[in-house]
């Protein structure tokens, strides 16, 4: 009819499924996604690197931590000792 927008599908304004032409990728579309993936699988291998050296960095932190509290905890208990044995020698 004059005056109403041409739309392909049916009566209804629906468009068929055989109307929709499917999309086509060239190479350089292809190489892009392609090209996509592997940055961001660098990136990725990166960000495992770092949080590898992150997490070896902690225990190590850990490590020393719990040496510095026996320490701590050794070196209080000799002068309980001292202390208790120069109290007992009065």
């Amino acid at each position: 009819m004059a005056g109403q927008d041409q739309k392909s599908g049916n009566q209804n304004g629906v468009t068929d499924k055989n109307d929709i032409e499917p999309m086509e990728q060239n190479d350089e579309d292809e190489e892009n996604v392609a090209e996509e993936y592997y940055m961001l699988d660098s990136k990725l291998d990166e960000l495992n690197s770092a949080l590898d050296y992150l997490e070896q960095k902690n225990d190590d932190i850990h490590e020393r931590l719990k040496e510095l509290l026996q320490s701590n905890i050794d070196i209080r208990q000799e002068l309980r000792n001292e202390n208790a044995e120069s109290t007992a020698n009065k």
